[in-house]
């Protein structure tokens, strides 16, 4: 079949995309969605970001606690907070031991500019590429342990400062649910995490010295903690155990095209050529691009990009184009990371079904 009887006419998603149905004229479900009506203006937004900014401001030795990889959003994130409010930020930095060379860089050049205390956290190794190895037995994918242990690392660290001082800064995020989540193959949510990771793991979890346990019990009542903000449901429900956060992507303008060159002016901060601006902090996500491809046949960028083929921002042959730097070929690192596994290709699941929605 060809690519414009498999893809979507107006966007770029493929037939493969779980869950997706095209009319008549080839359109796909998501572009036929209706648009989200009753959503409060951008003034208003602001407003409510004002107000719990203010909340948090001077409360603490930090304001805002902000965790920071070197990519493009948590340092949008972290520019923001400092330009338009002047804040006390710490950041937290997450080793996952395949940090990128030029994320690190990033990641340097932006708290000296901007004057942030940095907090590393690096977790126990042996354990990450423990969890790695059984993700990608049962799952074929690796990348819910690194999304689901950032969370609970850092809810355990803003919990540990609260009993420690009595207060913990509000902690900020820059994850848009709009551009970045990706229904019917997201590895985000604690179910889907919990679910697969087994009762000696979870044990074992407990035990690591950066985890507080308390917050893994209340992690695991919640959907999907980067929805878990401030006056939502789920996060009354995780009471004081729980990270009390927002993602700044929900209250400003998120122009996702302007702000690269927003952060390479501002910071210094610089991305690799020839490559996508999503996550090449992390050395790992051509190998997690190219699991899922193999797997769906589309990558987060094409997902991305047919949002912003909707609202007016990019083109479908500009999209189209951006397809070419997609991870279609196994990537150099993919074997060389099995290995340190102890893994072969063949160990991998390319069967299992990655989303519970």
């Amino acid at each position: 079949m060809s690519e414009e009887t498999t893809r979507c006419k107006k966007c770029i998603l493929p037939g493969s995309y779980p869950g997706i149905h095209f009319n008549e004229e080839g359109i796909c479900s998501y572009c036929l969605m209706p648009v989200e009506e009753g959503r409060p203006s951008e003034k208003e937004l602001k407003a409510k970001l004002d107000k719990m900014i203010h909340a948090s401001r001077g409360k603490g030795k930090y304001d805002v606690a902000v965790g920071l990889s070197g990519g493009k959003d948590s340092s949008y994130v972290a520019y923001y907070l400092k330009k338009e409010y002047g804040l006390k930020i710490l950041g937290v930095n997450f080793d996952n031991g395949y940090r990128s060379e030029i994320a690190v860089r990033n990641l340097e050049a932006l708290v000296n500019k901007l004057a942030i205390d940095l907090v590393t956290i690096r977790p126990n190794q042996t354990f990450m590429k423990k969890l790695y190895a059984h993700f990608l037995r049962k799952q074929g994918e690796f990348c819910s342990v690194c999304n689901n242990m950032g969370y609970l690392l850092m809810g355990s660290f803003m919990y540990a400062q609260k009993l420690s001082t009595g207060f913990a800064p509000l902690g900020v995020g820059g994850w848009s649910k709009k551009y970045e989540y990706q229904p019917g193959v997201s590895v985000t949510s604690m179910p889907y995490f919990f679910r697969n990771l087994g009762e000696e793991l979870l044990t074992e979890l407990i035990a690591q010295p950066f985890i507080e346990e308390k917050v893994v019990r209340s992690y695991m009542r919640l959907d999907d903690p980067r929805q878990a903000q401030i006056g939502t449901s789920e996060q009354k429900e995780s009471h004081e155990h729980a990270l009390g956060f927002i993602q700044l992507p929900d209250y400003v303008h998120w122009d996702l095209m302007k702000m690269p060159q927003i952060l390479k002016k501002e910071v210094g901060w610089n991305q690799p050529p020839n490559t996508h601006d999503s996550h090449f902090d992390c050395t790992l996500f051509p190998s997690k691009e190219y699991l899922k491809i193999k797997r769906y046949g589309l990558t987060q960028e094409t997902i991305k990009n047919s949002v912003l083929i909707r609202e007016g921002l990019m083109t479908r042959e500009e999209a189209l184009d951006r397809m070419k730097l997609e991870q279609t070929d196994e990537p150099d690192d993919y074997n060389l990371f099995l290995k340190e596994l102890g893994l072969s290709r063949e160990d991998v699941n390319q069967e299992a079904e990655w989303s519970t929605r």
